[in-house]
């Protein structure tokens, strides 16, 4: 029997086995892509974290060396007075 005559319909056969995964199941192109851009996504938000943690990480050495900025982060942000110091609302 000829070679050429079994080989054709093994390499037919496999290529098609390969096109119907790339198309189909799990591991397919279009879940490929699908990953690459949620791998994106979710690399923007890794860096959008780490810039936001960086600026917190400065906030607290602020608030840790400086106590006249603690203080006036604690009047400006969450209102608390000295002793005796009263608040005044104004109607707008």
């Amino acid at each position: 029997m000829n070679p050429k005559v079994i080989f054709f319909p093994v390499i037919a056969f496999a290529s098609l086995v390969i096109l119907i995964g790339l198309f189909r199941g799990e591991h397919s192109i279009a879940s490929y892509f699908a990953l690459r851009e949620s791998q994106t996504v979710l690399a923007e938000a890794v860096d959008k974290l780490k810039q936001e943690n960086s600026g917190l990480e400065q906030e607290i050495l602020k608030l840790k060396k400086s106590k006249s900025y603690a203080k006036k982060v604690l009047r400006d942000k969450y209102h608390i007075t000295d002793e005796g110091e009263k608040i005044i609302f104004f109607a707008d």
